[in-house]
């Protein structure tokens, strides 16, 4: 690795290139079937909660 110049505003030091924000396809882990059934069953049991709070919501405005 070199050493660092002084700034010199013009001629500023090259910039690195960012490392990408998205991994690799090698680091993902592979989803089998059970994760995927695991999380349908989740994603249905918040779409039940989300359903019951809107008919709460609306039964709390008829209310007023």
């Amino acid at each position: 690795m070199e050493p660092r110049r002084p700034f010199d505003p013009l001629h500023p030091t090259p910039i690195e290139p960012i490392p990408s924000p998205l991994r690799p396809s090698s680091q993902y882990i592979s989803r089998n079937d059970e994760s995927i059934r695991i999380l349908k069953e989740i994603l249905d049991r918040l779409t039940a909660v989300e359903n019951r709070l809107k008919a709460v919501e609306e039964v709390l405005k008829a209310r007023r």
